[in-house]
């Protein structure tokens, strides 16, 4: 993990809900592995296809610029882009687009053994993974966009899906509100994941020996972990706590795990 810090520290960073945008075009939730960062996307995605229709919307999981301006389906409709470590280019796409962005965020340390719980991914490679997205978050400018942090449960308040509509501006009624939470609950989502293999085959994507995910939702046969939270003091030894703390240190600092 690169720990140049480009911005200075700001605990905890995040714009208000209050500064909502009309009627965006471009919507990209932004996150670390296990941060509930496809909670995020699902809602942000139904939320613009309550308010303009199915067949007007394309969300997509990339972290190339690539294979988002390159694919036709994005032509006449507005987009909503799942983003975790997001390559350099980006940062060009975002200077032209301006997209309205939802970050979330989680202890990156219970984030790397999230992953490792969940997907039997080694502990190292996990916790690269999870630094690119926390490269990523550092380049933001802070301040600048609404944080959702994992450890406030915001995917357990119904509230957190109405804050969401009114920054997109998305005009919406309390029974829909209510459908568009229920179908995310961590219960509902964890039969969800039970289910992916049951799906439409042109749908179902991974290697089964691995892992399945419904492309849709971008939910995961293993989706749903323990929800622990500091389970790295608990699985870590202490020398492991202090190695990972250090690579973690300048996003640790920036949203107030220090």
């Amino acid at each position: 993990m690169d720990t140049t810090e480009p911005h200075s520290a700001a605990a905890p960073a995040g714009a208000p809900w209050s500064r909502s945008r009309r009627n965006p075009r471009v919507v990209m939730t932004i996150g670390l592995y296990g941060s509930a960062s496809t909670w995020v996307f699902n809602v942000a995605r139904e939320l613009m296809i309550a308010q303009h229709g199915p067949a007007r919307i394309h969300a997509v999981y990339s972290d190339t610029v690539a294979k988002v301006v390159e694919d036709r389906q994005v032509l006449g409709r507005y987009l909503v882009w799942k983003m975790h470590y997001g390559e350099p280019q980006w940062d060009v796409f975002a200077q032209l687009a301006d997209p309205t962005v939802i970050l979330s965020v989680r202890d990156p340390r219970d984030a790397a053994l999230s992953m490792v719980n969940r997907f039997n991914t080694a502990f190292e490679l996990a916790a690269n993974a999870v630094g690119r997205c926390c490269n990523r978050v550092l380049h933001l400018p802070p301040n600048a966009f609404p944080v959702l942090r994992y450890e406030d449960g915001f995917f357990r308040d119904p509230q957190t899906v109405r804050d969401i509509a009114a920054y997109l501006g998305v005009e919406l009624d309390e029974r829909t509100a209510g459908d568009i939470f229920a179908r995310y609950t961590t219960d509902a989502v964890r039969a969800f994941a039970a289910g992916v293999e049951s799906l439409p085959a042109e749908q179902v994507q991974g290697d089964p020996a691995v892992d399945l995910y419904d492309e849709v939702t971008q939910i995961h046969r293993g989706h749903i972990g323990d929800g622990t939270i500091g389970k790295w003091r608990r699985q870590l030894s202490a020398e492991q706590q202090q190695a990972i703390t250090t690579h973690f240190a300048p996003f640790l600092r920036r949203f107030g795990y220090l």
